[in-house]
């Protein structure tokens, strides 16, 4: 009888880390949409970051230079997090093909290497200016791809986190533009370029 109950009582138990385990999401594969998403907003955000680092470094204006530190700050942090991702799957943080591979470059908001280069020279008005008419466009494109990836990532974690890249990228568009109404001049800077569009 003993024996029996024992028994009984182990698959109980087995059943219930059956049960445990099945509910525990499994890592991603390689070509999922969880991955994907990660390397390629890491990339994303990489440019952000930059063009930040650049502009808090030279800003004269308050509220640009604070607007510059908060992007590198919220923007680094999260390539973190998604890097830690990566980790935690047992993915390599860099895929065979280069983030964002087929995606238009330049309809996701990413500045060309000399836009980017040039608010380094720029006269710091121009180049605050210059600033955020790239990053308007470049969160533009960070909101398209993270509601873009709603639509097929899974992963409870990665899904909050698309959420609060669409709502903190649409509230920094709102603040943006409030910057850009205040700075409007007689002569309105040149049109930046973006990355993918034809230089001349």
């Amino acid at each position: 009888m003993a024996g029996l109950i024992w028994a009984g009582a182990g698959l109980t138990t087995v059943a219930a880390l059956g049960a445990l385990w099945a509910a525990v999401p499994r890592s991603p594969g390689e070509a999922s949409p969880e991955v994907s998403f990660a390397r390629d907003m890491s990339a994303h955000h990489a440019q952000a970051v930059d063009m930040s680092v650049i502009l808090f470094g030279r800003a004269a204006d308050p509220a640009v230079r604070l607007l510059a530190q908060d992007i590198l700050l919220t923007q680094q942090a999260q390539i973190g997090q998604m890097s830690g991702w990566l980790m935690a799957w047992n993915r390599p943080l860099a895929g065979l093909d280069a983030p964002m591979t087929g995606m238009n470059r330049s309809a996701m908001g990413l500045a060309s290497a000399s836009a980017v280069a040039q608010l380094q020279t720029l006269p710091v008005n121009t180049a605050q200016t210059r600033y955020l008419t790239l990053m308007r466009r470049h969160h533009q494109g960070g909101v398209a791809m993270a509601t873009s990836a709603l639509k097929t990532v899974k992963r409870p974690e990665v899904r909050s986190f698309a959420r609060r890249v669409v709502s903190g990228q649409t509230a920094e568009i709102q603040a943006i533009d409030a910057l850009l109404a205040g700075r409007m001049t007689d002569t309105a800077p040149a049109t930046p370029e973006m990355d993918g569009m034809p230089h001349e």
